[in-house]
C-alpha cells in the first residue's frame, strides 16, 4: 500500500514538499516549518514526554525511590510511572494543580541536568513551554492517563515533529520517495484527542536519492 493511500485509510493528512538538504531531512522539514512562524523540534516524542514529566515533577520527586529530586529529573518517565504504577493516578491527578511558574521552574531545573542536556542536546525550554501554553491541561491529564497504562510502548512511536504555533499543535512524521508508515508511526491516532493535529510529510530531494 502506497503512503497515500496508508494516510487516507488512517484518517491523516499527507502534503508533500520539495526541499534541498544534506544532512536529515527531519531537521529540514523543521526549518521549513519554523519559516512559517512554529517553534519545535525533531526528536520525536521526547519534548512532549519531558512536558508531562515538568507538569509531575514535584510529586514524581516527593515518591522518588531514592528520595533524589535530580533523579526524578532525569530518570525515563516510562520507568517512573512503572515503579510508581500503583499511584500513577495519584501522580497524575497534581498536573491540573501546577501554575506556569511552577511548570517553568520545573522544566528549566529538568534541562538543566547534565544527563538531560548530553541525551537530548535538542531540547529546548522554548518549544516546551510554548507546547504547555498551547494545550489544554485536561488534554495533559489525558495524555498522561493514556500514557501510564503502556508507557513503555507509548514512549516510542511518536512522529518526528513536535510544532507548536500559538494555539496550533502539528505532529509531523516525515518519509522521504513514498516510504510506507511503519505501525509505531500511528501512536498518535491511539491517543484520539490528538488525532486531528497529526500529519504526515513526504519530502522528495535528489540530494538524497538513496535514501
Amino acid at each position: 500500500m502506497n503512503l497515500e493511500s496508508q494516510c487516507e485509510k488512517i484518517g491523516v493528512d499527507l502534503k508533500e514538499i520539495e526541499l534541498d538538504y544534506s544532512a536529515r531531512p527531519e531537521d529540514a522539514t523543521l526549518e521549513y516549518f519554523k519559516k512559517q512562524g512554529f517553534v519545535g523540534s525533531s526528536n520525536e516524542g521526547i519534548t512532549v514526554q519531558t512536558v508531562l514529566k515538568a507538569l509531575m515533577l514535584d510529586k514524581l520527586a516527593e515518591v522518588n525511590t531514592f528520595q533524589d529530586r535530580s533523579d526524578a529529573c532525569c530518570r525515563y518517565l516510562e520507568a517512573q510511572f512503572t515503579t510508581h504504577k500503583d499511584i500513577s493516578r495519584e501522580i497524575i491527578s497534581t498536573i491540573k494543580d501546577v501554575s506556569p511558574k511552577s511548570f517553568k521552574k520545573n522544566i528549566r531545573e529538568i534541562l538543566s541536568q547534565s544527563f538531560i542536556s548530553s541525551e537530548y542536546p535538542e531540547l529546548s525550554e522554548e518549544v516546551c513551554i510554548a507546547l504547555f501554553e498551547a494545550i489544554d491541561v485536561e488534554v495533559f491529564i489525558s495524555l498522561a492517563e493514556r500514557f501510564s497504562e503502556d508507557s513503555y510502548n507509548y514512549r516510542s512511536g511518536w512522529p518526528d515533529l513536535t510544532l507548536v504555533r500559538g494555539k496550533e499543535v502539528r505532529f509531523v512524521e516525515v518519509k522521504t520517495h513514498n516510504k510506507q508508515l511503519k505501525p509505531t508511526s500511528t501512536t498518535l491516532l491511539v491517543l484520539c484527542f490528538f488525532a486531528t493535529l497529526v500529519q504526515n510529510n513526504q519530502l522528495r530531494s535528489g540530494s538524497l536519492a538513496g535514501r
